[in-house]
């Protein structure tokens, strides 16, 4: 079990009210031992291309490698929050002050959609979350 949880790789999840999600993969170190960081928003309903789906899609996935266990670490900023995609059975959460800790592990390549199912304030229960898992090779 704790191996488990430790995850082969780390993704910190900072949410906050506002439409956008900032990410941190701590693991991901460059030559000046900062972690990649992003933020992730919502793509408005009249930039949506062909085959995108409204109130899901955003611009900056989170993108792991498939076939691997990740340690998801939900700590937010200003709201409660609840970071949960229902197809890989996850959903942990948080409230400001404190960090919540859950462990996933994505067996196939796809994408993986969510959303915060906390209702605090305008439109944050629309919160999209997207996981895309791809090879380790694409990785």
């Amino acid at each position: 079990v704790e191996s488990f949880l430790r995850g082969n790789l780390q993704v910190k999840f900072g949410g906050r009210r506002a439409s956008t999600q900032p990410y941190e993969y701590s693991d991901y170190n460059s030559s000046d031992e900062q972690s990649l960081t992003f933020d992730s928003y919502t793509i408005p309903e009249d930039d949506l291309e062909l085959g995108q789906s409204r109130l899901l899609e955003v611009d900056n996935r989170v993108v792991v490698p498939a076939k691997t266990h990740l340690r998801m670490i939900v700590t937010p900023a200003d709201v409660p929050h609840s970071w949960a995609i229902p197809s890989l059975g996850v959903k942990c959460d948080a409230v400001p002050g404190r960090s919540n800790l859950t462990s996933i592990s994505v067996q196939r390549e796809g994408v993986y959609y969510g959303q915060c199912s906390e209702i605090r304030g305008t439109n944050h229960a629309f919160t999209p979350i997207v996981v895309e898992a791809v090879t380790l090779k694409d990785y």
